[in-house]
């Protein structure tokens, strides 16, 4: 009987000094937190790096719908979206609708195992790109896959 009081004694004790502890640092914890958010408070935020000039321009091609040239019955739906230099609101319209007619004709000439997997995305971006770019004459700086759904 006395073994097993002086055991709970022992455990009862150990549960404190350790929820103690657990305690202890939390607050430790806590008062490191909030330093460190006070020093970024008082910190300018640093620039954030682009790989695009101050002038350029994100527009949205309206999503394409188009069958694929093989296997029969495949459709593919890609929304698209491409970065531009600074083009007036005429020019950009004109050009949006000339790179998505450019991405129907493109689609229509390629097959479902072409565009499978992660490689086959990679090309399709980087045919993309490289056709948007010939079109506009280099306005277009990049073409962003948004998404990519075959049916």
């Amino acid at each position: 009987m006395g073994n097993s009081l002086q055991w709970l004694a022992a455990l009862l004790l150990l549960t404190v000094v350790s929820a103690g502890a657990g305690v202890l640092s939390s607050l430790h914890l806590l008062s490191t937190a909030e330093r460190i958010a006070d020093s970024q408070k008082d910190a300018p935020a640093p620039p954030v790096a682009s790989a695009f000039n101050a002038s350029a321009r994100l527009r949205k091609l309206s999503p394409v719908v188009t069958n694929l040239a093989a296997p029969p019955g495949a459709w593919v739906r890609v929304e698209a979206a491409v970065v531009t230099d600074q083009l007036s609101e005429e020019e950009a319209n004109v050009l949006v609708a000339q790179l998505g007619e450019d991405v129907v004709s493109y689609l229509r000439s390629v097959s479902l195992p072409q565009i499978e997997g992660a490689r086959g995305l990679q090309y399709l971006r980087e045919d993309l790109n490289e056709r948007a770019s010939v079109r506009s004459r280099g306005k277009v700086r990049e073409l962003i896959l948004e998404t990519v759904v075959v049916q």
